[in-house]
């Protein structure tokens, strides 16, 4: 359920950035994606029993994002790295945060320095998802002082409505209290299962290829 919701208010986010970038519903409507996406990449390194290839395979499609990345939003094509670079850079936190080491800190600082989709504020929100598994009071707190930074660091209404992603965290702490989960055991040598685990990765630059085509002025 909650990778539906993040898909479905993703792809309302991007259709309202790229395409009707007027109609500021669309993009109150996609707030909900980005923390649910947070909390999958705590549960994707909390589950794996293979973490360095769970952040090749983001990393991979990292890469092959970006060239529809850059195209359906207009950019130049390094000026900003896709969210797929971000969210590793997330994993790569939590998994050093969980063996308590240091390390932790580099990828915070990686995504200051290079330009990636969401910066820092990626980064922490994954931290504050890991901490509102352990420590709900102060992941929610984290969480808070996150996002209610938008409403005074800018008067651009596209920047404040970031605040309204604060919505997603009562589902996601649904989940935490396994009120959304429902155990389906699929074979791992099934094609479903290999659905299951590769659909978004195919999915996120698929959408934005589309989304770019449609965007295409006619000639």
């Amino acid at each position: 359920m909650l990778k539906i919701v993040a898909i479905v208010t993703m792809v309302v986010d991007h259709v309202g950035n790229i395409l009707y970038p007027e109609l500021l519903f669309l993009q109150i409507i996609g707030r909900f994606a980005f923390p649910i996406f947070a909390y999958l990449i705590i549960l994707g390194v909390e589950s794996t029993k293979k973490p360095l290839k769970y952040m090749v395979t983001l990393f991979v499609f990292a890469v092959v994002s970006q060239v529809p990345y850059f195209l359906a939003f207009g950019i130049e094509p390094f000026e900003r790295l896709n969210i797929l670079f971000s969210l590793l850079l997330s994993a790569v936190t939590i998994y050093f945060y969980e063996k308590r080491s240091p390390m932790a800190f580099i990828p915070l600082l990686v995504s200051m320095i290079l330009p990636t989709e969401g910066s820092y504020y990626v980064v922490l929100t994954a931290v504050g998802m890991k901490l509102l598994k352990d420590t709900p009071k102060l992941g929610a707190l984290l969480l808070f002082a996150l996002n209610v930074q938008f409403v005074f660091i800018s008067s651009d209404i596209h920047t404040q409505i970031q605040i309204l992603a604060l919505f997603a965290v009562p589902l996601i702490f649904l989940h935490i209290k396994n009120k959304l989960k429902k155990e389906i055991l699929i074979p791992e040598n099934s094609l479903a299962y290999l659905l299951k685990k590769y659909f978004f990765y195919v999915f996120y630059p698929l959408h934005l290829a589309i989304l770019f085509f449609i965007n295409m002025p006619l000639l």
